[in-house]
């Protein structure tokens, strides 16, 4: 049963300011309101946590809105209870949207309890997440600034990057090097500086840089955008030092991830900094798949399922996992490989690295919740997909007209008969962890 407040407040989070409507009034009696407006200086703030704590107010709501909400959060939150509402779950309706308007109908709707809370995390995983977040954006700036080189060089009739796998490798690096040189050597002393089986190819490298166009204006632009990646890559070095400072608390949930197939050190961390490390705030993995964003959506109307999307989850979280899904797929003799190769038979590629994706999730709230390292499903399972597969063929040449009784086969046995992932929640079975 939700639980009736006969005095809440709730708050409409703006840069400037915020409005604030008080209710109070017995249950049974028409609540009444009081709004007002403060600024977002701490000064201010400080106002009104006083002015609602005279009040007897001890339970308050407001919306997420961008980063505004944050200043607030770090005054209210040691005086009352604090919710943060997803703006998508107590939005108005067009035509009806006032700050006064929006902050009453928040207090409405926590007076009757129908407001949920959003996952706000401690200090410490606010400090990784910061860090994870960060290192995310200097890898795309590094990116960027690869394909920009990459670019330059096509300007310049530079092709070697038809031959070297990678521009930036370690003979790639020498090749512009020397291109970026004043007095540029020849296109048959360049192709000299290849290492490794690059060298086999000389005569093709020498092809690809004869008759280049790199001037001095594009000699600049590439040296610019190659100290602007020396300087991205000293950040990212201080990054990882910190993170991995930061990581401290959390060793053993990071020992335990990396038992996961496709889940590295990098991406260990990008979990915890997303999800707190502590799946108490989910209750099951569903709840969790769901606020990541790698379960579909709900798209049913008159009876009829139509087609949906996944949902807008945690994008940070969500890009984390599909690496993991695409790492986990290319692992031999393991289920996500596995799962992988089904889905996409039927479903093509992106939907399969997305049930991979979540799979991995899935396993991520099995191994945090239970404290234990990943195992590989037992030998009933892999049993069951072997019976599976027989069955399939034997139902395909009946169609054909075979007859299959003739044919001798074995009885199955009850492993083989047995479902283990209709016997235990269906991801906790996937995994081969039986229940407690």
């Amino acid at each position: 049963m939700k639980r009736f407040l006969e005095i809440c407040a709730g708050i409409d989070v703006g840069k400037r300011e915020i409005a604030v409507t008080l209710l109070a009034g017995a249950a049974d009696v028409e609540a009444e309101a009081e709004t007002r407006t403060f600024g977002t200086t701490t000064r201010e703030l400080s106002n009104c946590a006083e002015w609602l704590q005279a009040a007897g107010c001890s339970t308050v709501v407001m919306e997420s809105t961008g980063s505004y909400w944050i200043p607030v959060w770090n005054v209210f939150q040691a005086r009352f209870a604090v919710i943060v509402a997803n703006p998508e779950h107590v939005k108005a309706r067009r035509g009806e949207k006032t700050d006064a308007q929006d902050s009453r109908r928040l207090a409405e709707r926590l007076r009757v309890g129908d407001v949920r809370g959003s996952f706000v995390p401690p200090e410490n995983v606010v400090i990784l997440r910061d860090l994870t977040r960060r290192r995310k954006r200097l890898l795309t700036a590094a990116n960027s600034e690869r394909n920009r080189v990459q670019k330059l060089l096509e300007r310049s009739n530079v092709k070697f990057g038809n031959v070297v796998s990678d521009v930036f490798g370690v003979s790639g690096q020498r090749f512009l090097a020397a291109l970026l040189k004043p007095e540029t050597p020849t296109a048959a002393e360049i192709a000299q500086l290849a290492k490794g089986r690059l060298r086999n190819k000389m005569a093709q490298i020498v092809e690809t840089l004869e008759g280049h166009r790199l001037d001095e204006h594009l000699r600049w632009m590439i040296q610019h955008c190659l100290d602007h990646l020396v300087y991205l890559e000293k950040q990212m070095a201080e990054i990882r030092t910190r993170t991995n400072e930061a990581l401290v608390p959390f060793q053993r949930e990071v020992e335990l991830l990396q038992t996961i197939p496709g889940v590295g050190e990098e991406i260990a961390a990008v979990v915890i900094a997303e999800t707190g490390g502590n799946m108490a705030q989910f209750p099951t993995e569903k709840n969790l798949t769901s606020w990541a964003g790698v379960c579909p959506g709900n798209n049913m109307s008159a009876g009829r399922q139509k087609s949906a999307s996944i949902k807008r989850g945690n994008k940070w979280l969500l890009s984390a996992l599909v690496q993991a899904g695409w790492a986990a797929a290319r692992q031999r003799g393991t289920i996500f490989k596995r799962r992988f190769y089904r889905q996409m038979q039927h479903r093509g590629r992106k939907r399969a690295v997305i049930a991979t994706a979540r799979l991995v999730l899935c396993t991520v709230w099995v191994t945090l919740s239970r404290g234990e390292p990943y195992r590989e499903p037992n030998t009933d399972f892999q049993l069951h997909e072997h019976s599976k597969k027989v069955r399939h063929h034997l139902r395909k040449l009946a169609q054909l007209g075979v007859d299959v009784s003739a044919l001798n086969l074995p009885e199955p046995t009850p492993a083989e008969l047995r479902r283990p992932d209709r016997l235990r929640p269906p991801c906790i079975g996937a995994l081969g962890i039986h229940a407690r």
